[in-house]
């Protein structure tokens, strides 16, 4: 049996990368820049991993072959390509990883950038102890490769699966619960990889013996280690492609809530006419039978009883069109958006005497909101700006919308004291709140520290290229408001 694996050994190492390059293939083809979920917009990283891993795989079939053929020169080249092209791979599941973690954006790319810095001073140290103890070009790259394993792909297939297992319930909450055990095998599988890929390294100058040695595993097993990479990287390929039918069911809730927002609004806008046409209309008629009765009366006291009486009908009559203004929704497009949050931010500044700075970019760049997004975020808005202004002990906060062709998003940063230890508790339900009006929208809000002191909230919410407007039904309302008219009732008529 050990015979026939290492014959074929290019045979297995193409097939196992042809395996991994579906994968990545499966999960590119589909691929979306975010839904409402984390799992969604990080799914490019395990493409990029899958793909670049079956590049190194596909080298280690390829260059052997064509050592019969090429110069010696030649081929130590395309080993050090395929070794830079496999600790690449690494990198991108570490990244894949590290998108699925709760980590605030900017401590992330630290981490990436350090684990880069890493992997480079990897290869140039063991490119100078090759060179000082008189290492061959495959023991330089056996080395680097097994270093790699255990301090890139091992840590970043553990936060991949970690990462995997918590968007099991962000699918639950979704309304995914059917793809829920997908995520959670996918978890599992990512351990195993992360076992037989990350401390079962190829044969090099320092690595371990034992099955921590590929070769003392052929040995033992009977059969190659990239056997059972393959199997689980064709495990992985097949749960990928059950977890793309999140975009499907993404799509459906999408639908469903276009159609339950166009009903709503033909609801609002019948309910503010017969407002305005019925309701405010016999309001308005009753107030002058009332006016007719006091010009008629010569008691004082019936007019001025009268005029207290129309006085609270012009109330209510101020009332009820305030709440038909109301029923509009606020703006969805990107401009109206802008124009309604940057309204909220001088007014409460005006309010408070919090000093707030304001920008918006990329305005021309984007598409149209989801429904009911613009009155969400000046409530998350007024919600941030109130906590900095309460809580924080900030004397100015500043406001940064940014749009793209497939997202928006509005960081509000204070520069006061920083979340506290009890902060995250959330006993007055505001955070709650936030995060429950990002989810109507399909994104998510997140709230950190922010570097030098005080808090970042940042709300980002996908956008689905750049739709035609959808026209909504009015209310019918005229826009000048109906009032009874006052005379003076202490002369009769």
């Amino acid at each position: 049996m050990r015979d026939f694996f290492q014959q074929n050994e290019s045979i297995i190492a193409f097939a196992h990368g042809v395996v991994f390059f579906a994968l990545g293939f499966a999960v590119w083809v589909q691929r979306r820049r975010a839904t409402r979920l984390a799992l969604t917009s990080s799914l490019i990283w395990l493409a990029s991993f899958a793909f670049v891993e079956s590049i190194a795989l596909w080298g280690y079939a390829f260059v052997p072959i064509q050592a019969g053929y090429l110069n010696p020169g030649f081929i130590q080249l395309l080993v050090i390509v395929r070794t830079i092209v496999q600790v690449a791979a690494f990198l991108f599941l570490l990244e894949f990883g590290l998108r699925l973690s709760p980590i605030a954006p900017r401590p992330r790319r630290a981490v990436s950038a350090l684990a880069s810095f890493f992997v480079i001073a990897a290869l140039v140290a063991f490119a100078l102890v090759a060179d000082a103890r008189g290492w061959t070009t495959d023991e330089w790259a056996s080395s680097c490769v097994a270093v790699c394993r255990y301090t890139v792909l091992f840590p970043g297939a553990l936060l991949a699966a970690v990462g995997m297992w918590r968007q099991g319930s962000a699918l639950v909450a979704a309304g995914m619960r059917r793809i829920r055990p997908y995520a959670d095998t996918a978890a599992w599988v990512l351990v195993a990889y992360a076992v037989v890929a990350g401390l079962i390294v190829d044969p090099a100058p320092w690595a371990p013996p034992g099955l921590g040695n590929e070769d003392r595993w052929l040995a033992l097993a009977g059969f190659p280690l990239r056997a059972i990479r393959a199997l689980l990287g064709l495990a992985l390929c097949a749960l990928a492609i059950k977890l793309l039918e999140i975009f499907e069911v993404d799509t459906q809730q999408r639908i469903a809530g276009l159609e339950r927002a166009r009903l709503v609004a033909e609801e609002r806008a019948r309910f503010g006419r017969d407002l305005h046409d019925g309701t405010i209309q016999s309001i308005y008629a009753a107030g002058l039978q009332l006016e007719s009765v006091a010009m008629r009366s010569t008691d004082t006291d019936v007019k001025r009883g009268v005029r207290d009486v129309v006085e609270q009908l012009n109330a209510a009559i101020a009332g009820l069109r305030g709440y038909i203004n109301a029923l509009h929704e606020s703006p969805s497009d990107p401009q109206g958006v802008v124009d309604s949050l940057e309204l909220v931010a001088q007014s409460f500044s005006r309010e408070t005497g919090l000093a707030v700075d304001f920008r918006a970019v990329g305005v021309d760049d984007a598409g149209m909101l989801p429904g009911e997004a613009g009155h969400h975020a000046e409530q998350i808005l007024r919600e941030a700006l109130s906590n900095a202004a309460r809580h924080s002990g900030s004397t100015s906060a500043n406001v940064l919308l940014t749009f793209t062709a497939d997202e928006f998003d509005m960081v509000v940063d204070d520069h006061g004291l920083g979340l506290g230890p009890d902060d995250e508790r959330d006993d007055g339900r505001g955070l709650r709140n936030m995060r429950d009006r990002a989810r109507r929208m399909g994104g998510r809000v997140t709230i950190a520290p922010r570097a030098g002191g005080g808090t970042s909230v940042l709300l980002a919410v996908p956008l689905d290229g750049v739709p035609e407007p959808v026209t909504m039904p009015s209310a019918g309302i005229a826009p000048q408001q109906v009032a009874i008219r006052r005379r003076d009732l202490e002369t009769p008529r």
